[in-house]
């Protein structure tokens, strides 16, 4: 049976939509679990059964709560007398959670490329958890070609990391192509916009920065950062110009679809 992608999408962005932010916040500061993570820990198959394999979506405290009864004996164990011997459960569990709700914003903002993509382009996007412990967030086959996706997330503040096309990935894909997320604090920005402290050359950076955000990126009222349309209209035409002129095992850079 074919998925309604239309529909799926739109009951997709309502639940992100509903997503009580706010409520998590305390967590971005909460570093305390940074070790990689063996593949037992990792939280993947879990978030691919609930927001893509299947629209059983849920909160982060209900995932949060099925990831840590599934792992704690024996892995979650094993870990905490590897790296946290002597620490009370309770510390490893918050270092946990704040670790998993970083993973989990990020795989949502990756779903919703992917739901809208096959929502709106009659090439589907496929997309698995084993794909995505490689670093392919989803495959699309373009005649004969095959392209892995990479939902790379991009800060004005700072570059971001590169990262190589592996010999692994090569196994799955021709080409690899860095989708940018663009991560953006408006209000900062147009604070700077406004201060008399700020170079005009830095200004217009700025300015350039925002323009891209707001036309590629749209804000939902819980402050949830989704796709456009259009960005990913233009991101097909790129990948389709590519895949024409034979760019098998290249890897296309995220800067060819953002010009910052």
């Amino acid at each position: 049976m074919s998925r309604r992608w239309d529909l799926e999408l739109k009951r997709y962005e309502e639940f992100i939509g509903s997503l009580n932010l706010a409520k998590y916040a305390h967590l971005r500061r909460i570093k305390t679990v940074e070790q990689d993570l063996p593949k037992p820990l990792l939280p993947l198959d879990l978030f691919y059964r609930h927001y893509w394999e299947t629209t059983d979506f849920k909160d982060f405290d209900e995932i949060f709560r099925m990831y840590w009864s599934e792992r704690l004996n024996p892995h979650i164990y094993e870990f905490i007398r590897k790296y946290f011997y002597g620490c009370s459960l309770q510390f490893v569990e918050e270092g946990f959670k704040a670790r998993l709700y970083r993973i989990w914003m990020s795989i949502l903002t990756q779903f919703h490329f992917q739901y809208l993509w096959n929502a709106s382009f009659s090439e589907k996007l496929t997309s698995t958890a084993e794909l995505d412990a490689m670093g392919i967030d989803a495959l699309l086959a373009l005649d004969g070609t095959r392209v892995a996706i990479q939902i790379k997330k991009v800060s004005y503040r700072r570059e971001a990391s590169s990262r190589r096309f592996t010999q692994r990935q090569r196994k799955y894909a021709d080409i690899m192509v860095e989708v940018p997320y663009l991560v953006v604090d408006e209000g900062e920005l147009e604070h700077k916009l406004e201060s008399s402290r700020v170079r005009e050359e830095t200004k217009e950076k700025y300015r350039r920065i925002l323009a891209a955000f707001r036309k590629n990126f749209r804000k939902l009222p819980n402050g949830f950062v989704v796709f456009r349309e259009g960005y990913l209209r233009k991101v097909r035409e790129i990948i389709l110009r590519r895949v024409s002129e034979s760019a098998a095992g290249e890897k296309i850079p995220y800067r060819e679809f953002l010009d910052l």
